[in-house]
């Protein structure tokens, strides 16, 4: 499944930006992990609950992930290897099988909120019901797929796009609902975690809690052609990888931010105790706040978070099972298969519940 497909070039003294372009790719798939639908519900519960307070924690938490996910790259590119492999050849087979196991639950339970929460998308912009919904993503991903036929380099153009409209949705609702930037300042430097604010905080933290990135990024990176031996090559990849993983993560800092301002806009009332909105709810409050455009840019922006998600979780899937067991599938939509079929029935038991209880239960 992995090809080193680009051509880096010599080692440079100097920094370059054409060089930093060729490195540029494997971090904004990996960016997608803080962007999928349940950080994007996380955000707006946070801004909805606390207003600007939490907004520190937003930043805490990409800088961990910036340290994280740059120790993540630099696996791949010294060992030429990712981590799937590294397990699977350093620990004993019962352990690597528990490995595999947890991550592949978690990579599930991840496929089943974002599978969710691009339904709820459909559903705001075609008024059709969840679980038709549910089908259309449990299919379009294959769709996607097909993109890996044509280089890797397509597929990051894609995810581009994807993160683009994103922040493009989300940073005119922002505009729209015309923060206070000052509050925005001291939200962001100033921690604190108000009393009611406990359970959106840790919400928020664990949103960002994604182990199949690790893998996915160890693998991610081995796209560019490195040399393992050499020392010099090492040290450049490591460092333009580091930077091209900043500005990705930035960029979902930037978009992860753009919704908590929005919601603490348009929703936070501390004085009053009201329900806090869901993903499905998040549309009617934009829609009665901001007028009805903001309704489809927040649909338009869930989509395209939930579509990206799925596709980077169906890689992750792909480069843990080949790791910790080799070649089993032939295809990669083999797998897609499968891992579709078991998110799919839960997913439908939340659409069908839905229809008759509250939708963002």
């Amino acid at each position: 499944l992995i090809e080193a497909e680009i051509d880096t070039g010599e080692v440079e003294d100097a920094f370059s930006w054409k060089k930093l372009w060729k490195y540029t790719g494997p971090g904004f798939l990996m960016s997608i992990a803080y962007l999928d639908p349940g950080n994007l519900e996380a955000d707006l519960q946070s801004g909805a609950s606390a207003g600007y307070s939490l907004l520190w924690l937003l930043l805490v938490a990409h800088i961990a992930g910036q340290l994280i996910q740059c120790l993540s790259a630099r696996l791949g590119v010294v060992t030429g290897e990712h981590l799937a492999q590294l397990i699977k050849q350093h620990y004993s087979r019962p352990v690597s099988i528990a490995f595999w196991i947890i991550t592949e639950i978690a990579i599930i339970g991840s496929d089943i909120q974002e599978i969710v929460g691009t339904a709820i998308a459909f559903r705001i912009i075609f008024g059709i019901p969840l679980w038709v919904g549910t089908l259309l993503t449990a299919i379009d991903t294959f769709t996607f797929m097909l993109l890996q036929n044509y280089g890797v380099r397509k597929l990051e153009a894609v995810f581009m796009v994807l993160i683009g409209t994103m922040a493009t949705c989300f940073w005119i609702e922002m505009y729209m609902c015309s923060p206070d930037v000052g509050e925005i300042i001291k939200g962001s430097l100033i921690p604190i975690i108000p009393r009611s604010a406990y359970v959106q905080a840790v919400a928020m933290i664990g949103a960002f809690i994604m182990p199949h990135n690790l893998y996915l990024h160890s693998a991610l990176v081995m796209t560019r052609k490195t040399d393992p031996s050499s020392n010099s090559k090492i040290k450049e990849s490591n460092f333009y990888f580091a930077i091209e993983s900043g500005i990705a993560l930035f960029f979902s800092y930037l978009i992860n931010m753009a919704i908590v301002v929005v919601f603490a806009r348009v929703f936070y009332s501390p004085d009053e105790d009201k329900p806090l909105p869901g993903l499905f709810d998040a549309a009617d409050v934009l829609s009665n706040t901001l007028g009805g455009a903001s309704r489809y840019l927040w649909a338009l922006g869930l989509l395209a978070a939930g579509n990206s998600s799925t596709i980077t979780g169906t890689l992750a899937g792909q480069f843990i099972i080949e790791g910790f067991f080799g070649k089993i599938f032939s295809k990669s939509w083999h797998r897609l298969i499968i891992t579709r079929s078991i998110a799919l029935v839960p997913s439908m038991l939340v659409a069908v519940y839905s229809v008759r209880y509250h939708i963002n239960d």
